[in-house]
């Protein structure tokens, strides 16, 4: 199918730069991704994921001053106590995945 349509969306700066870095360390374009989207929307019949509330922030790391700024904030945590015990948060955890 020849590609003829163009669209103009708005997105935020810091979400489309993120998804640029993420989309070229797999080799794709945004243009490339958001086809892939609407072919699964076609394939689907709908949204081609679950639409439910954000799953706890994970962290990303992909460049050592990610890992360096990632070490300063642990420390700075560590530092005015925000810790946890281990027997605590695997027994939280446990919990979570009724283990």
């Amino acid at each position: 199918m020849a590609k003829t349509e163009t669209l103009h969306i708005r997105v935020n700066e810091q979400v489309k730069a993120n998804a640029e870095e993420t989309l070229d360390m797999l080799g794709i374009s945004i243009s490339e991704a958001v086809n892939m989207f609407l072919c699964q929307v076609n394939l689907t019949g709908g949204l081609p994921f679950a639409v439910k509330l954000p799953a706890p922030e994970r962290t990303m790391i992909r460049s050592k001053a990610d890992l360096i700024s990632k070490l300063d904030e642990a420390e700075v945590e560590f530092d005015a106590g925000k810790v946890s015990d281990a027997k605590d948060t695997f027994g939280r955890l446990r919990s979570r995945h009724n283990v």
